[in-house]
């Protein structure tokens, strides 16, 4: 994990150095969006050929993907070797994180950003939630892994690709994409709010989900609307967030450039999983109801966080 987590971020800071303003919007979706296939396709195959042919020839193929990425990445030469100042080389470790904390705050709209990383992604805790709950109603497991699975991520990759079309093909904002998707998401989690209010409890009559007229199918197939939408609203969320990180990043000075990016990826990453630690306890204390009550408000609350996001300086459209 810790390896990954690395990655993730190097694989960011590479980015920020080799794509221009204009470029940002197409590089965040492409990367997005792969990421995303790699994980769903990838690692779907992985686990078919641990089961088909057993799992030494899994973890070989796994480590062979890794060799050719390790083999890619030197053959390209994409960053030079870091050339480091006199005065660099004779500071303590300790002197010179200050003094690139210091540089990194300094950058315009810094703290606005960590604010808002910290915060948008709290309500997303439901979409981890609401399958459990369909789980905890005896929904058939082939029928939701279709759904959850295949579809809900689907959903979600279709939701980046639009949002990277709408930032790199049609010039919009990232603040007009992130305030226009925040406001959707308050829909979706509105809708799983009443759904588990309406729906209960108690487990659902499996032949009463094939019968087009019953409150079951009904209920099963918003269900499974909320999910993808609320899905679709993230993974629009994630590139329009990502594609403001990395605008702001290269405001900062060509010195800390990578390691300001690195920060708000952080932050991002504790932002996504603060809540999650806690959350459990709080649905057990309150209930599901009062919890998903509890995401939506915090969904809203983005919103006015959104409307003191700075603009930032967009690249001109090219002739």
């Amino acid at each position: 994990n810790l390896a990954s987590a690395t990655q993730d971020i190097t694989v960011d800071s590479v980015a920020i150095r080799i794509l221009d303003k204009s470029e940002l919007g197409v590089g965040n979706t492409i990367q997005v969006v792969a990421y995303k296939l790699g994980a769903v396709c990838v690692g779907g195959s992985l686990l078919w050929i641990g089961e088909a042919m057993g799992h030494s020839y899994m973890w070989s193929l796994f480590s062979s993907l890794y060799v050719i990425s390790v083999s890619l990445v030197l053959s390209l030469g994409l960053i030079p070797p870091k050339q480091r100042e006199d005065k660099e080389e004779n500071s303590s470790f300790l002197s010179i994180i200050r003094n690139n904390l210091g540089q990194i705050l300094r950058v315009k709209n810094t703290s606005w950003m960590i604010t808002f990383l910290l915060f948008y992604k709290l309500c997303e805790r439901g979409e981890a939630v609401f399958p459990i709950y369909l789980v905890d109603k005896k929904i058939p497991l082939q029928r939701l892994a279709f759904w959850n699975g295949i579809v809900r991520s689907t959903a979600s990759i279709s939701g980046s690709a639009f949002s990277g079309s709408l930032l790199s093909k049609y010039r919009w904002s990232p603040k007009s994409v992130l305030v226009l998707f925040s406001s959707l998401r308050v829909f979706a989690l509105t809708l799983q709010t009443f759904i588990i209010s309406a729906w209960g409890k108690e487990a659902v009559n499996l032949e009463a989900l094939d019968q087009v007229a019953s409150s079951d199918f009904v209920l099963f197939y918003v269900s499974v609307l909320s999910l993808c939408f609320g899905n679709f609203c993230a993974g629009a969320l994630t590139t329009a967030a990502f594609t403001a990180m990395m605008n702001l990043s290269q405001e900062a000075p060509a010195s800390v450039r990578s390691t300001h990016y690195s920060l708000l990826a952080t932050v991002e990453v504790l932002g996504k999983l603060a809540f999650a630690t806690v959350a459990g306890m709080f649905i057990d204390s309150i209930g599901l109801v009062a919890m998903f009550a509890v995401f939506s408000c915090l969904a809203v609350a983005t919103l006015p966080i959104l409307y003191f996001m700075p603009e930032m300086s967009q690249p001109k459209k090219s002739e």
